[in-house]
């Protein structure tokens, strides 16, 4: 038999497995045929069963951390995703290297609320870090970008914009008008606003019309941004919204 049908059957017999024989795909090491043994699990029916997929989420090769998020946002009976450690891991997911990860995972938070009030915390705090982190690195080298040669080249700079651009994908795609987080949102919000990245004022103009009473004049600096996308954010919001927070 020669290499290429000896992959296909292997293929063909990952998709064939049935569900206890992808758990047990999962307990062992071959990471080949992880990425495959995750399209025959459709629920979560226990804590030990949350613990295996969970621990794939992170530290595993790309295919089957982007598997797993895949069957995370797909699958049923999350509710024995209940563990600190669960929470721990997927906020971690929500700053994958992967973007797909990324999204993958926001789309989870996004369908399960309980999950996205439990993790709201946690990436808050990330995100006010990861800010921090910005103006320390303004302190010792100049502003965001001011040098674009070295900011190029600065690897771990840009992995930090990388995280805090999903970290507020994740708050702009999960905040709703009842989140008890609104003061520490909003001075994320006053930090991110003058971001010179616009990627980071974008996410930032998302998160900020999503809090029912945002300060006037950050609401009109985004409005008046020199990035069109930021500006189409909050445009509807300025425009109709009259309930606006006098001062900031």
């Amino acid at each position: 038999m020669n290499k290429s049908n000896e992959n296909f059957l292997i293929v063909q017999n990952a998709i064939d497995m049935t569900r206890d024989e992808a758990l047990r795909a999962l307990c062992a090491e071959d990471e080949t045929i992880k990425p495959l043994a995750f399209l025959n699990i459709d629920e979560i029916k226990n804590e030990d069963e949350a613990d295996l997929i969970l621990f794939h989420l992170t530290n595993h090769p790309n295919p089957v951390r982007e598997a797993c998020a895949y069957c995370l946002s797909e699958i049923q009976g999350r509710g024995f995703i209940n563990k600190e450690e669960h929470f721990r891991i997927l906020t971690d997911a929500i700053c994958d290297i992967n973007p797909n990860v990324c999204r993958m995972i926001i789309r989870l938070l996004v369908c399960d609320k309980r999950l996205a009030e439990r993790i709201m915390p946690q990436n808050i705090e990330r995100t006010q870090k990861l800010l921090e982190d910005f103006k320390i690195y303004e302190k010792e080298f100049g502003a965001y970008k001011g040098n674009k040669l070295r900011n190029r080249k600065n690897h771990a700079k840009n992995k930090k914009l990388f995280n805090l651009y999903w970290c507020l994908e994740a708050l702009g795609e999960t905040l709703d008008k009842n989140c008890p987080y609104e003061e520490e949102i909003l001075n994320i919000c006053r930090s991110g606003a003058y971001f010179l990245d616009y990627t980071i004022r974008e996410k930032t103009a998302k998160i900020l019309v999503k809090i029912p009473r945002a300060p006037k004049e950050l609401l009109q600096k985004l409005k008046n941004d020199e990035n069109f996308y930021v500006k189409n954010q909050v445009y509807d919001k300025i425009c109709k919204d009259s309930s606006y927070r006098d001062t900031l």
